[in-house]
């Protein structure tokens, strides 16, 4: 773990590292347009350590620049299920 960055996607926080494969939930709304290994670049990066060198954003890092790919989607839509119960307990 000598280099790695913290960036914000889908609303987390996550630390990745080069050549590293993560799973993230409501990061492309229109995955089916953009289709399967698209390049993607996000410029939400909060910190990045490189070495001994450790740069901190307030909140992000300006002209920094995580860039990767979407491999194929394994999440889908979620599922909402709502219980009913009636007013009067008969």
């Amino acid at each position: 773990m000598d280099r790695y960055a913290i960036i914000d996607i889908g609303g987390n926080q996550l630390q990745v590292e080069p050549g590293r494969f993560y799973d993230t939930r409501h990061f492309t709304p229109k995955l089916d347009r953009s289709g399967f290994n698209t390049k993607i670049s996000m410029n939400r990066v909060l910190l990045i350590r490189d070495g001994s060198n450790v740069d901190i954003g307030y909140p992000w890092l300006t002209e920094a620049v995580v860039r990767g790919r979407i491999l194929h989607s394994c999440f889908e839509k979620k599922l909402v299920i709502q219980k009913i119960h009636s007013k009067k307990k008969t």
